[in-house]
């Protein structure tokens, strides 16, 4: 294993320089209901998530005693004795059996456990990401987690600036996953996914040296999904502990990838920012619905977990069979994995020019989702996992990428020969059936890319200027990138030169 410390230190002083700010700023999105967000103290957090909406310099309430967290001496009430440790709690990690879970009561952040601290999870917002217990090792969250997390990795990743992650599911012993063919998994309540970003050196050797910046949680409580962001600092903690980073934070960074120096400023996300892609909307079915919006993760699917893993005790394994083998999963259907749906692996090494023009269709179709679809999506397989009605932030603009959606069926809902919203006046964005005329472009988008797809004509297809682009008011995605990724859009650029001839209006 990789001395992470180490690796810090070197890589900080190689090619490392901190600026923290804070970050975030919404995507562009259209509510489908006319629903007031509002934000008094101007802290970030909306009044119906703030105990103190007058209040810039407090948010959490956590004892309910009418004193915020950060002017609390006890934010988690008076001092509990500790959890005692549980003795049948296994070392070696590898299921959720001894693993434990949540109790119902209250959790302490400041709580002496043997494994991971299910009570603070479950009711805490705890500053420093070690009160969680979810490693063995508190300052490496790239291996070793405590019992009940198991690593996990996807067939096509969501791009973040060449970063390499790390990802766990951390479940409650007794509870397991539900298998689901086209949506996320259905975790139980108790369940906890965490990311780890870090910047190689080189994105050659993802093995070798690295600076660990953030690591995310999806915290799966009784009341929902929650989202909370740790940074890493290599200034003020050394890189040694990560603290909650509820405003976010920035990071200039620079990385060799294939021989060239990239240079940018990684954007840690604040804590509201992951409502952005994280949220599916209701789709309006008259005045009276006023049904909540639905906080969901993004990666884990049966589709992208269909692939071998090489796990930490040199045991390579399917993915979806080991987690059921493991105790983490059910349902998996008795025909096996090898009748499920199963993505084409693509990597930044993929050499496109070996590939077919299916295994092509198949591996952008896949981008698109696992990058995309999270905001571009509307109903569809969502009524089959107990979401009628709902889509992503960005399903109203009729650009809708999921992988399970026919293209044959509807090939402008993949954007092709349609034109797009974000590059219109705001009459003809409102007026969705007027003639779209051209005058009515905005000035900066150029005349000759219309159209969201021009099948055989890349160059003219405004998908992939959106790609390409790093201003942060036109870019897709308009979170979790400064630079754009190489390799996709020459995935995206060969799929739109495949596709079937079409002739869009002039």
């Amino acid at each position: 294993m990789k001395n992470i410390k180490q690796v810090k230190i070197i890589s900080l002083a190689a090619v490392f320089a901190v600026a923290l700010t804070a970050c975030g700023g919404d995507g562009e999105s259209m509510p489908f209901q006319d629903k007031q967000v509002v934000d008094t103290d101007g802290d970030g957090y909306h009044d119906h998530n703030d105990a103190f909406p007058n209040d810039a310099s407090e948010q959490f309430d956590s004892d309910g005693d009418g004193i915020g967290d950060n002017a609390d001496p006890t934010p988690h009430g008076e001092e509990s004795e500790e959890q005692p440790e549980d003795e049948t709690n296994p070392d070696d990690g590898s299921s959720n059996e001894g693993a434990g879970g949540p109790t119902g009561k209250p959790g302490n952040c400041d709580a002496q456990t043997s494994g991971v601290n299910w009570d603070a999870l479950m009711t805490e917002t705890c500053k420093d990401l070690s009160s969680y217990n979810l490693f063995k090792d508190s300052s490496d969250p790239t291996a070793n987690p405590s019992a009940g997390g198991v690593p996990f990795d996807l067939a096509v990743p969501l791009f973040t600036d060449y970063a390499t992650k790390y990802r766990y599911a951390f479940i409650p012993e007794g509870t397991k996953a539900v298998y689901s063919e086209h949506e996320i998994l259905d975790f139980p309540v108790g369940t906890v996914l965490v990311k780890t970003f870090t910047m190689p050196v080189t994105t050659a050797d993802r093995d070798g040296e690295e600076l660990v910046i953030e690591t995310r949680l999806l915290i799966h409580r009784q009341d929902g999904w929650t989202a909370l962001p740790y940074y890493w600092d290599p200034i003020e903690s050394d890189g040694s502990k990560a603290e909650l980073a509820i405003t976010g934070a920035s990071l200039d960074v620079t990385t060799t990838h294939k021989g060239e120096m990239i240079d940018f400023t990684y954007q840690v996300p604040k804590a509201t920012s992951c409502n952005s892609c994280h949220q599916l909307l209701p789709v309006s079915q008259g005045s009276d619905d006023i049904r909540p919006n639905i906080f969901m993760p993004i990666g884990p699917k049966a589709r992208y977990l269909n692939k071998e893993f090489e796990y930490e005790d040199g045991t390579t394994a399917n993915q979806l069979e080991y987690w059921q083998e493991q105790g983490f999963l059910t349902g998996l259907p008795e025909s096996g994995v090898d009748a499920l749906e199963k993505i084409m692996l693509f990597k930044d090494n993929t050499v496109l020019s070996q590939l077919s023009n299916e295994e092509v269709d198949d591996a952008a179709r896949a981008y698109l989702d696992i990058n995309c679809a999270h905001c571009h999506r509307s109903e569809l397989s969502l009524e089959d996992a107990g979401k009628p009605n709902y889509a992503g932030a960005a399903g109203y603009t009729g650009l809708q990428l999921e992988y399970n959606r026919d293209y044959s069926e509807r090939s402008d809902r993949f954007g092709v020969c349609k034109l797009p919203i974000a590059n219109r006046d705001p009459v003809s964005r409102i007026d969705e059936e007027s003639d779209y005329a051209f005058d009515r472009l905005l000035p900066q988008f150029p005349k000759n890319v219309t159209y969201g797809v021009v099948p055989g004509k890349p160059e003219e297809s405004y998908l992939l200027l959106r790609m390409t682009t790093v201003d942060p008011n036109q870019r897709m995605a308009p979170l979790g990138r400064s630079t754009h990724h190489i390799e996709g859009v020459e995935l995206i650029k060969q799929w739109i030169t495949n596709l079937p001839s079409e002739t869009c209006p002039d």
